[in-house]
């Protein structure tokens, strides 16, 4: 379903009737449910919201009832008898924060819930609060649903931050039932004043006495108060009427809004009546028509001026305004609009979507700045289910070129109900309607990346910090763990990692300076290494599976004075790994100074004591919450596309690890070229089993899906049962892992018989895959499985398509990417031509920027003209697919004759009997090496050396090419991305000899 709106280019008109004020309707209906007596609310209110009121109340034993266009409310005397042990707030903010507190008064504990979306919604400050007023209430994260006990107030000294006035205008509403005299006092920025003014107005049209003083961030509340029953007729309602003056005031127009019967007014009248007034200034000829009873928008062309507004006031009109704003000439700017971020969505980044349109928003610190253009174009927008939000992008849609459409289309239904009817009335085409939604243009251009060289001049920060301004709301980041999913959205994942980066920047860490985690695949990892980027520093993750051997190389050769680990992972205490590491006084951790502990369960984590000589210890959870951001100092600090983003150290298949030193740029630039390769797009979302700190995880993953702007589920513990359960619980599309991974996730979906729903692609690197496990994985998973070659120091540099024949997707290791060169050598350095075996070598504009502190090594890795030796043995097609046939360092020599390892290797994976196969040398006096093939059988299988050599002989395959022994093992040593660490078989090799001498 989608709300589809027409641009038109034609005059509209017609008449509009405004509705009722639903803020009066929600405070007369609460104030009338506590009097003492029978209440008439005149001009009843259709709004969804104020519905919820209504069900609500009537769920605490109140009865309300409808006599034409008037509510009759029969009070309780200041006491609720609750129906139900569990009311709901539905989607209406107003009714929830509202009732928590006065739920109390109930004669029993009544527990307050919502819609899905404020389960998410802290309300800590309130809750707070309404406990030093002596309310009794339980809840497990300061979000609903909320616990509240069947026992009056005492009142007293409150305090509550000044961020929304319904916070505040709830403890007012209780305060004259406590027991004791209640002293309210706000803290901080004061926003919204006008709706605490109607409150107040309200309270006193009632009966009950408030003392307020003159700035309005003191009350005072006299207890044991009686609520008097009240006839009162509910004023227009300008939030609605908005909606109908914008439209208007963006088209040639003659309009008239009726109900309207002035143009100036109160609190009590109704606290948006600011908004008629901005209106005005920016140029909308509102008129008072007292023979059409109403206020009266006539003009030939629109004609709009720029506009400051100060948003602690008009809050609920940013969207509304900022579409006005859109179409006028010069820049508006909309200051104080933290507090809009946190309503039913993040209004003011929800409204970044028109730049998608052609517009020209930018958010910054705590204000909006719209820049006026000639026009838009249509989109596919997101409604976020806010109410404001999507009323507001529809009348900017009805401005635009082509078609719009928006989700949740009937949204309007919560405050407007007849904002539709009220469209097509005055002549723009609207209707709600199913299927594929219909937009013009895709949802913006940031959602595709096109240009690989532009997309690296911008750094990752950025990136985040585009979608968070376009798609506040839209998942960034699923984190999947045994004890349930957490979803971040991109405003969330902004703030954040502003906190973390704040959080260094107090820990000392400069731009340049290396900062060291060892973490599992977890949402902090993520912010983490967004922060350290935020702030210039470098990215230098950890295996979370080394112990103290190789995380003392790491902290040794990386100089870090930062460390973040785990208090506890899987059976293991990094945390106190790293601290005994520390106290030893050795050359490892001399630079460091600071180990931040994170807790695997959330929460405060168990910090080792005692703390080494030298080197401070911090909980990361008190850390953040004692970290205040300095918005003007990380500003202050602008990361070069240029500057080092990643050391990441080689997992070490061959020896000791190297430090790859890695730009921002080569990063985004490495993603970017996959995403045009492959075609990825705004539709898609990256599973990512691999780990986070190899560079498969880090780069083809979070990196990726951060450029991308698309959703990255990660999941920290590897099961491949779970894995399942995840790809389709949060539709996944792309995965790029290592061989075992889609091994394990063959089995996981033969066994239940659930295959993954939405996975279309799954690129397969850091090994060969076996071409029949690649083979049986498309036909079981029915996905496109790709074959791939990459290294840490140069990224991609080949991947095969979802468009391939099979036997170039997965029978090779992928095509040539553009702008990345392709070569095979022989030994003196001669190129080779295609289809000949030989030394393959890259050259890629993603290659890295030398070892750390190594340059021999660097040196040694690079020929004289320039290109990067793989280490590999490959053959290359003409049309640039290329295919790996082994390690230099792997080739078996045996008497002169080379032996194809990798086709051994594919051959022998074929046996009905071989779950994993590595093949090697062993020392032969006579011969120099021979083969020694370690083989990983499946569960239940038994395969012999005779029988393996029936098998080869079956597929004609020469002698002198056959193992010369068979070694049954449990698994093969592999690194994190699943390459076979055949120096670790070599060196067992050295003690075997053959089964037979051929």
């Amino acid at each position: 379903m989608h709300l589809l709106v027409k641009g038109i280019q034609h005059r509209i008109t017609g008449d509009i009737i405004v509705p009722n004020s639903k803020y009066h309707a929600h405070r007369a209906l609460i104030l009338a449910s506590l009097a003492d007596g029978e209440s008439r609310i005149h001009g009843l209110s259709d709004a969804r919201h104020v519905e919820y009121t209504v069900r609500l109340l009537r769920g605490l034993g109140v009865r309300i009832t409808r006599e034409g266009d008037t509510f009759v409310v029969r009070g309780r005397g200041g006491r609720y008898r609750p129906v139900r042990d569990t009311v709901s707030a539905g989607s209406s903010g107003t009714t929830l924060y509202f009732m928590i507190g006065l739920a109390s008064l109930s004669d029993s504990a009544v527990t307050i819930t919502g819609q899905k979306y404020f389960r998410n919604r802290p309300v800590g400050p309130l809750l707070r609060a309404l406990e030093q007023m002596g309310v009794r209430l339980e809840s497990a994260d300061d979000c609903p649903p909320i616990q509240v006990h069947g026992q009056r107030p005492a009142g007293g000294e409150v305090t509550i931050a000044g961020t929304l006035s319904q916070w505040i205008s709830g403890l007012l509403l209780l305060a004259p039932f406590a027991t004791g005299p209640t002293t309210i006092t706000v803290s901080g920025e004061l926003n919204e004043r006008t709706y605490l003014e109607l409150t107040v107005a309200m309270m006193r049209q009632f009966g009950l006495e408030v003392t307020v003083t003159p700035d309005w961030r003191r009350f005072e509340v006299a207890p044991h108060q009686s609520v008097r029953p009240t006839e009162l007729t509910l004023p227009p309602d300008i939030g609605s009427a908005a909606f109908a003056i914008a439209t208007a005031a963006l088209h040639p127009a003659d309009v008239v809004l009726r109900g309207i019967p002035s143009l100036t007014g109160g609190p009590a009248d109704h606290p948006e009546f600011d908004f008629i007034d901005i209106a005005r200034s920016m140029g909308v000829p509102m008129e008072l028509d007292a023979a059409a009873g109403g206020v009266r928008i006539q003009q030939d062309g629109p004609l709009l001026k720029a506009v400051e507004v100060d948003c602690r006031d008009v809050p609920d009109m940013l969207p509304i305004l900022s579409t006005l704003a859109t179409f006028a000439h010069g820049e508006s700017v909309f200051r104080n609009v933290a507090h809009t971020r946190l309503k039913e969505s993040d209004r003011a980044g929800a409204m970044l979507q028109l730049n998608t349109m052609g517009a020209e928003l930018a958010l910054a610190d705590d204000t909006l700045r719209v820049s006026g253009v000639d026009g838009l174009v249509g989109a596919e927008l997101s409604s976020y289910n806010d109410h404001r939000v999507l009323m507001s992008m529809a009348v900017a849609a009805s401005r635009a070129r082509g078609h719009s459409t928006l989700s949740y289309p009937n949204a309007y239904r919560i405050s407007y109900p007849g904002f539709l009817d009220m469209l097509n009335a005055v002549g723009v085409p609207a209707s709600v309607e199913s299927g594929p939604a219909r937009a013009t243009r895709s949802r913006g251009p940031d959602r595709v990346v096109a240009d690989p060289d532009q997309a690296a001049q911008v750094t990752l920060p950025e990136w985040l910090t585009r979608h968070a301004a376009a798609r506040p709301g839209d998942t960034a980041v699923v984190d999947v763990r045994p004890d349930g999913d957490s979803v971040v959205t991109w405003s969330e994942l902004a703030g954040r990692v502003d906190k973390a980066a704040a959080l260094l920047l107090d820990l000392g860490v400069r731009p340049g300076e290396i900062v060291a985690y060892q973490l599992p695949n977890r949402i902090e990892f993520v912010v983490l290494s967004l922060a350290a980027l935020r702030i210039g520093a470098v990215c230098c993750p950890i295996m979370p599976f080394f112990r103290e051997r190789e995380l003392g190389f790491v902290l040794r050769h990386s100089l870090a004075r930062v460390l973040v680990v785990m208090d506890e992972y899987r059976s293991r205490r990094p945390a106190d790994e790293a601290v005994a590491l520390a106290a030893t006084g050795g050359p490892d951790t001399t630079n460091l100074q600071h180990v931040v502990v994170l807790a695997r369960s959330g929460g405060s984590s168990r910090l080792p004591r005692p703390a080494p000589a030298g080197v401070q210890l911090h909980d990361w959870a008190s850390a953040l919450e004692a970290t205040t951001v300095d918005r003007a100092a990380l500003d202050a600090i602008h990361p070069s596309a240029d500057a080092t983003a990643q050391l990441l150290f080689t997992s070490g298949t061959t020896g000791e690890p190297k430090g790859v030193v890695q730009p921002s740029s080569n990063l985004v630039r490495a993603v970017s070229m996959e995403i045009r390769h492959l075609g990825l797009g705004a539709e898609d979302a990256v599973w990512v089993p691999s780990p986070l700190a190899h560079q498969t995880g880090f780069l083809y993953g979070m990196t990726l899906a951060t450029v991308l702007g698309v959703p990255q589920i990660l999941q920290s513990e590897w099961d491949p049962r779970r894995a399942v359960v995840s790809l389709n619980d949060h539709r996944a599309t792309f995965v790029q892992a290592a061989t075992p991974f889609l091994a394990d996730l063959v089995k996981a979906v033969e066994e239940i018989g659930e295959a993954p729903k939405h996975l279309r692609i799954f690129v397969a690197t850091g090994a060969t895959v076996p071409r029949s496990l690649a083979e049986h994985a498309s036909e079981v998973l029915g996905t496109k499985v790709c074959g791939a070659f990459g290294t840490t120091e140069t990224c991609l540099g080949a991947l095969s398509t979802p468009t391939d024949a099979p036997e170039l997707r997965w029978g090779t290791d992928g095509r040539v990417l553009a702008g990345v060169r392709l070569r095979v050598t022989d030994d003196r350095g001669a190129v080779l031509p295609a289809g000949a075996e030989g030394n393959f070598e890259i050259l890629s504009p993603t290659t890295f920027d030398g070892y750390l502190d190594r340059p021999d090594l660097t040196a040694e890795a690079f020929t004289p003209d320039g290109w990067f030796r793989t280490g590999d043995l490959a053959v290359l097609d003409e049309s640039g697919h290329v295919r790996i046939t082994g390690r230099i360092k792997d080739v078996i020599n045996r008497g002169g004759e080379k032996i194809p390892v990798a086709e051994m290797e594919q051959l022998l994976f074929g046996h009905p009997a071989v779950d994993d196969v590595a093949i090697v040398a062993m020392p032969d006096d006579r011969l120099g090496e021979r083969a020694c093939a370690f083989v990983v059988l499946r569960d239940g299988a038994l395969l012999d050396f005779d029988e393996m050599c029936r098998y080869l002989d079956g597929h004609q395959t020469a002698k002198q090419y056959w193992p010369e022994r068979l070694q049954l093992v449990p698994d093969l040593p592999r690194n994190p991305i699943g390459k076979v660490q055949k120096f670790e078989l070599r060196a067992r090799a050295r003690h075997l000899r053959p089964h037979a001498v051929q």
